[in-house]
């Protein structure tokens, strides 16, 4: 996904930043394991965050933010900013673009789809690419 996304001052960026709020498992134990992944020839960072952290400082921090279903009642609560952001939030629900969220992976049946909401893409600092909006579901519709 992040291949597909264009972030601001991403030519000046050393790295490509993931947050997680849990490392020890899920998407982010992944990443945090294979040390040689890169995106668009930069290294992946995988950065723990805490639940208290301010969404703008996230937005500094990270490039693309996870946040899971068991944390996304607390998060997404908080976040109800208008604010541009430059990092794309992802969850795993469709509960969580119906709070705000920017794109979901979505488990259907054995395949992981993703969603996107489009009127959340349109409000912030990236460029989602047409390649990645090709392949992707959008809720709301």
């Amino acid at each position: 996904m992040a291949k597909f996304i264009e972030f601001p001052n991403q030519q000046t960026k050393a790295t490509t930043r993931f947050c997680f709020y849990r490392i020890n498992n899920g998407p982010g134990a992944i990443l945090s394991e294979n040390k040689n992944l890169t995106v668009r020839n930069r290294p992946i960072e995988v950065i723990k965050i805490d639940k208290n952290t301010n969404i703008m400082e996230l937005s500094q921090q990270c490039d693309i933010t996870y946040i899971d279903e068991l944390s996304e009642n607390d998060i997404l609560s908080t976040w109800t900013d208008t604010t541009s952001l430059n990092m794309v939030l992802v969850g795993d629900s469709i509960k969580f673009l119906e709070g705000g969220g920017i794109a979901s992976l979505v488990q259907e049946g054995s395949k992981i789809r993703l969603y996107i909401n489009r009127r959340q893409i349109a409000q912030h600092n990236f460029t989602v690419l047409s390649r990645l909006l090709a392949v992707s579901k959008f809720h709301p519709n």
